[in-house]
């Protein structure tokens, strides 16, 4: 099973044998380790240097070797430091972020929003811009087809979704929408579930004014001057208390209970048990409002 390693910055000493302590720590660029959590020696005030960050970073990739991991959860104020991250990447360092969750909660997405717009799932269109056809990502199409009227997929690999089309007109009768047509597969989709889709290649595409678009892999700007709809790239979510830790991101946190499963159908299972739901929409200019959707 994959071991998720947690790692923060070191909260202020109170005492003073704490305070030199921690000071011996900072000087000699000590990490401590306590079950999963790496603890580094600076605080949030700190402003370290690039040296100190290629040091830091060589420190964690051993201590990773040593615990058999290469997937980390970044606490709130490390995760906003990109040289830090990109010193982690360059030695091959999975660092969640909450895109995985967010694919998983895809269904919940587009419920979500239809629930703003006071619309019915089992009465409306979505299209779906997917190219990498993995077991998850197959079973996403096949989840989100049985609840709604007409799901529409654009891909580049048209081949690989016909098995996907014969088993759900077979098993329940569903008829999907395959195309690959950038003038015309998203010029009337209002609601459009981009899962893996680069800029470069929505760009391409001609985009109905005023979708609805969930960027899921990566976030995307849409250049079109005509776009007048809402572009999600981000999400809040809310989780169970007994999940949450201090100085990490709730759905960082989330995605580090579900990515060690390869199971959609557990996934969703526990999303279901664990009632997590969608807080927010984020978009290019931050937090989406209501009102905007509707």
């Amino acid at each position: 099973m994959k071991k998720i390693i947690y790692i923060r910055e070191m909260n202020k000493a109170s005492s003073l044998k704490n305070k030199l302590l921690l000071n011996f720590r900072k000087i000699f660029n000590i990490i401590k380790t306590k079950d999963n959590i790496y603890y580094l020696p600076i605080y949030k005030e700190d402003k370290f240097s690039e040296h100190k960050i290629k040091r830091l970073t060589k420190k964690i990739n051993m201590l990773l070797e040593r615990d058999a991991s290469n997937t980390v959860a970044l606490s709130i104020y490390l995760d906003k430091n990109q040289l830090f991250k990109n010193y982690l990447y360059s030695q091959n360092v999975n660092i969640l972020d909450g895109r995985f969750l967010f694919k998983c909660l895809s269904y919940k997405l587009i419920e979500y929003i239809l629930h703003i717009k006071n619309k019915e799932m089992e009465f409306e269109e979505v299209s779906m811009l997917i190219n990498d056809f993995t077991d998850i990502n197959k079973d996403l199409i096949i989840d989100i087809a049985k609840k709604i009227k007409r799901l529409n997929i654009i891909t580049n690999n048209i081949n690989k979704c016909k098995r996907i089309e014969e088993y759900l007109y077979d098993e329940f009768g569903i008829m999907l929408n395959i195309s690959n047509n950038k003038r015309r597969s998203l010029l009337k989709s209002e609601l459009i579930l981009n899962i893996d889709f680069p800029e470069e290649l929505i760009n391409k595409y001609t985009i109905c004014d005023k979708a609805i678009i969930l960027n899921i892999n990566d976030k995307i700007n849409i250049k079109s001057k005509r776009f007048n709809g809402i572009n999600i790239n981000y999400y809040k979510a809310v989780i169970p208390d007994n999940y949450k830790l201090e100085d990490f991101a709730d759905e960082i946190l989330y995605e580090s209970l579900i990515c060690v499963d390869t199971s959609y159908k557990s996934i969703i299972e526990k999303i279901k048990n664990d009632k997590i739901r969608i807080k927010e929409l984020i978009g290019n200019n931050g937090i989406i409002n209501k009102n905007e959707i509707i």
